[in-house]
């Protein structure tokens, strides 16, 4: 059920995002606010010793690295989802699987079966669908959605070799800190508060980005890692429904054949992720 309820969230995420967009906030100013939203929640756990020995104990140079990757390519979604339609995000997020996979192989060399390099190649014929590639090249923001999914997958391997002893409540606020600081001291020059509605869509903001993250960790605690990344395919029909029914957002005939080749190249890798040794953390 967790899972399932991240499948609607990360799109309700995307609706937010798309109407502070309209209402003139910038990338800076959504993330910056989204951080501090999730610190504010944060910060009443650290009243339990617990929580504060899991900061202490955490190793910081393994979370600088996560926190690092992770908070690039979620500027990265967040700055492509201004021009570009949900699904379309949403579908170019699916290939970070198969990244990770040539990643892993790359850095750690594992082994890439033939079938896993079949799902390469149908990932990569999916996204020239999607990206439509031409004499002029490819659009500036979808250059800029590859690149988060590219470090998307470099924030999953960081995950994977990350220390047993880092919880994932330590993930969690360093993390959200790592935002306040890339992302809330820029946004202190060009400070906005938000009026009106604008106060609807930036709780969303916070709340969904806390929630999303709370619910990850509960899925991977009582499901196969395999049910939750199969399931997870499920949000890009909510991004389509959005997308269409908020935003009139229609893709043509060849994103919908290219994101239905990402998903099967998706699912195929994360067959092959399941392979590879998982790191288990404690919330």
């Amino acid at each position: 059920m967790a899972m399932m309820g991240n499948t609607v969230l990360i799109p309700v995420m995307a609706v937010a995002i798309k109407f502070l967009t309209a209402a003139d906030f910038s990338t800076i100013q959504m993330l910056s606010w989204r951080s501090a939203l999730v610190l504010i929640v944060l910060l009443p756990f650290l009243f339990f010793s617990r929580f504060r020995k899991a900061l202490f104990t955490a190793d910081l140079k393994a979370h600088v690295i996560h926190a690092t990757l992770s908070i690039v390519s979620m500027s990265c979604f967040y700055f492509a989802l201004r021009t570009l339609p949900i699904v379309t995000v949403t579908s170019i997020n699916f290939t970070t699987p198969t990244i990770a996979v040539i990643l892993a192989s790359l850095l750690y060399r594992e082994h890439i079966s033939p079938i896993s390099w079949f799902a390469l190649g149908i990932g990569f014929v999916g996204a020239l669908f999607i990206l439509k590639p031409d004499l002029g090249g490819i659009s500036f923001d979808m250059v800029v959605v590859m690149l988060g999914s590219f470090l998307a997958a470099c924030t999953n391997l960081a995950v994977r070799r990350m220390p047993a002893k880092s919880s994932n409540f330590a993930v969690i606020f360093y993390l959200t800190c790592a935002g306040v600081v890339f992302f809330g001291l820029p946004g202190l020059a060009n400070f906005r508060l938000p009026s009106g509605d604008q106060w609807i869509w930036v709780l969303l903001l916070g709340a969904t980005a806390l929630s999303v993250h709370s619910f990850i960790i509960i899925a991977y605690r009582f499901s196969a890692s395999m049910l939750i990344g199969a399931l997870d395919y499920l949000r890009i029909i909510w991004a389509f429904a959005f997308g269409f029914f908020i935003f009139k957002e229609t893709p043509g005939p060849l994103e919908f054949v290219g994101i239905a080749m990402i998903c099967v190249s998706g699912l195929l890798s994360i067959a092959h992720m399941q392979k590879m040794k998982p790191t288990v953390n404690n919330f």
